[in-house]
């Protein structure tokens, strides 16, 4: 009995998943054999959630604002006019590390909270 209950459990899990995939939109197809399917359509947002974005982001500017932080403000430019000097990997690496309006505050308050 058990496992015809697991087995109910999971067509009824299944059941519900379709009914939500569905219920956010669906294409009505027929296929060669004459069936009709519905195909559940995929949406931008279930691909790459605006949280999933955020993190590394943050994550990259909280380093770089340490970076400033560590090495100062004009030993940071120092080294990022020496990027510019470079090939053009490093001047692209140059215009991405220069600071920018959200490092400069956030190096100021990791100054601060240093001391």
């Amino acid at each position: 009995m058990t496992k015809q209950q697991d087995m109910f459990d999971e067509r009824y899990r299944r059941v519900l998943k379709r009914h939500r995939q569905l219920s956010r939109g669906y294409v009505t197809k027929i296929e060669k054999t004459g069936v009709i399917v519905h195909k559940p359509i995929r949406h931008v947002r279930e691909a790459v959630s605006f949280s999933a974005l955020l993190l590394p982001f943050g994550i990259l500017f909280v380093l770089k604002a340490a970076i400033v932080t560590v090495l100062g403000e004009d030993g940071y430019r120092q080294q990022v006019d020496l990027l510019r000097e470079g090939g053009f990997v490093e001047q692209m690496g140059a215009v991405f590390m220069q600071i920018d309006p959200i490092t400069a505050p956030l190096s100021r308050l990791l100054t601060y909270i240093m001391g």
